[in-house]
């Protein structure tokens, strides 16, 4: 599970929407539970750095999940997001 986080995270130099479009698929992988458990809070985190990184397809997903979540969910995501955002 990690080892994905990092191969991702560390390809800065695929800037741009490509970029944008690996953090959504990372959301959709723990949302989907594939190649990890499902986990909302990780996949909503995923899915809103990816939107704020200009996916418009992840911010629709984002939106549709958040639906479902918990408020306590949702602001741990959104939390979880914002401290991703601070360090990178």
């Amino acid at each position: 599970m990690a080892r994905f986080d990092i191969d991702v995270v560390s390809h800065d130099a695929i800037g741009g929407e490509n970029r944008a479009d690996a953090l959504c698929e990372m959301g959709l992988a723990y949302a989907t539970g594939r190649g990890r458990p499902v986990d909302l809070v990780a996949a909503h985190k995923w899915l809103n750095i990816a939107a704020i990184r200009g996916s418009d397809r992840a911010a629709d997903l984002r939106a549709d999940l958040a639906a479902t979540m918990s408020k306590a969910d949702l602001a741990a995501a959104l939390r979880a997001a914002r401290e991703w955002m601070t360090m990178h």
